[in-house]
């Protein structure tokens, strides 16, 4: 887009350490509290030397203290967007912070924080990226690896779980890392412990004949992001009604819907046999997600809620971002 970016990720060692090194680097700051303000010396040493426009927090870890070096040290705008469900808030410190405007992928939570709260907050719904959610050519090998009749990439507990098991019988492949072990599930065998991103994640869903949205019980107005990774990869899927979901796809034209696991099972072994119609559905959702939900279409929104420039000819447009993407 023009802009000038510079990326803060204070995390990162959650990545790629074993679920026991990732639950102690969790339990770290909790124990210690020294800890949890240390960790975003790096957020508040780039402010500093960087000068940003805006600084945009996607995560909900900093604490109030950290913001308000923040602001000593920046003297563009604070934003956050929050790119989980509300159950996930933990210490709620987005709620005890003073951003320029917070930004939340649930209307429910905007409404209720602007309304309640006297927060300026916004929806912006999660996006595609085309960089990645595209629709990809598959090799041989690709197939060999992705190929199934059923899938979906996400993280398991049991109320997903629960939901899933009915298609135990199926050709299914569950992507991710991190199997719990206290799921006790007859699932297990289908998750490879294999985390897809990126264009991975392009292949596993193209790879598909149908991928399975089941959102998490805490989304109450939103949809999750593998809503628009799946129709910008151009894959058929089925996923859970939301409120909101029809102001973003048109359903049952571009994405099938669903409200019980009756009707979950129905759709499923509708679609599986009905090739064409499952072609045609993701063929709508395809070009959709591109003219109208990607990333740079939700900046844009974003700079002009925060009156920031939002075009490369802007004087000075620079941005540093705290925090994972996903």
């Amino acid at each position: 887009m023009g802009h000038t970016v510079r990326t803060v990720e204070e995390n990162v060692e959650h990545r790629y350490f074993n679920k026991y090194w990732r639950a102690f680097w969790v339990l770290l700051p909790k124990v210690f509290p020294a800890v949890e303000t240390r960790r975003h010396r790096s957020l508040l040493r780039a402010a500093k030397e960087f000068d940003p426009d805006l600084t945009l927090l996607t995560d909900g870890t900093v604490p109030p203290a950290v913001m308000d070096q923040l602001k000593l040290v920046n003297n563009g705008k604070i934003a956050a967007w929050y790119p989980d469900h509300l159950a996930n808030l933990g210490r709620q410190y987005l709620l005890a912070s003073d951003f320029d405007a917070c930004f939340f992928k649930d209307p429910y939570m905007a409404e209720q924080f602007r309304d309640k709260l006297g927060i300026n907050a916004h929806y912006l719904p999660e996006a595609c990226n085309p960089l990645w959610h595209r629709r990809v050519e598959l090799t041989p090998d690709d197939r060999r690896r992705y190929e199934c009749d059923l899938c979906t990439a996400s993280n398991m507990y049991y109320y997903r779980a629960r939901i899933l098991e009915m298609f135990k019988d199926y050709d299914l492949k569950i992507w991710g890392i991190s199997y719990p072990s206290w799921l006790e599930s007859p699932l297990r065998p289908w998750y490879p412990d294999v985390y897809v991103a990126e264009l991975e994640k392009a292949k596993a869903f193209a790879a598909a004949k149908v991928v399975l949205n089941t959102m998490h019980y805490a989304e109450i107005k939103g949809v999750n992001c593998r809503l628009f990774e799946a129709a910008g990869c151009g894959a058929f899927q089925i996923a859970d009604w939301k409120p909101g979901l029809a102001e973003l796809f048109e359903p049952e034209r571009e994405i099938v819907t669903f409200r019980t696991r009756e009707e979950l099972k129905e759709k499923v072994d509708y679609y599986l046999a009905h090739a064409d119609e499952r072609g045609e559905i993701a063929d709508r959702a395809y070009r959709r997600a591109h003219r109208e939900h990607t990333y740079e279409i939700r900046l844009r929104k974003m700079f002009d809620v925060l009156g920031l420039a939002s075009e490369a000819e802007a004087p000075k447009a620079h941005a540093a971002a705290g925090g994972n993407n996903y």
